[in-house]
């Protein structure tokens, strides 16, 4: 199973994601793998996904984040 985590400097930039992109692809808030970043523990969690969306979605919307992290499980 693949995840693209999509992580934010601030719970603010999480929050406002939230609402910017929920009506868009499925995703969850869920928290930060320890060992993906120390900021904010929050990150946007995609099951499934092509990363090349994610980052797509992003630009369209031009919302604000930290990182995208790809996770093989």
């Amino acid at each position: 199973m693949t995840y693209i985590y999509v992580t934010f400097k601030t719970t603010n930039d999480a929050l406002n994601y939230e609402e910017i992109l929920k009506n868009t692809l499925p995703f969850w808030l869920v928290p930060v793998p320890r060992e993906l970043t120390h900021n904010c523990g929050i990150a946007a969690r995609y099951k499934d996904i092509d990363q090349t969306e994610v980052e797509n979605l992003i630009k369209q919307y031009d919302v604000n984040y930290d990182m995208i992290h790809k996770i093989t499980k």
